[in-house]
């Protein structure tokens, strides 16, 4: 599924950023930062359509 063109453009700006980057320990940071973000994201997700579904959140992800 394509992104909205103001999501390509945010993305698009911080690949930018990323290719700027010089220091390692940041780039550490950062993809550390966007794991954590990626995972929040997905367990929101999770729990949404549960709730949507009216399921039991554990019972469908065992979390």
């Amino acid at each position: 599924m394509p992104l909205p063109l103001s999501r390509e453009f945010t993305v698009a700006m911080h690949e930018r950023a990323i290719d700027r980057c010089e220091d390692v320990a940041e780039l550490r940071d950062m993809a550390k930062s966007l794991l954590r973000i990626w995972q929040l994201q997905a367990s929101m997700s999770e729990a949404y359509g549960a709730e949507l579904l009216k399921l039991d959140r554990k019972d469908v992800f065992g979390g």
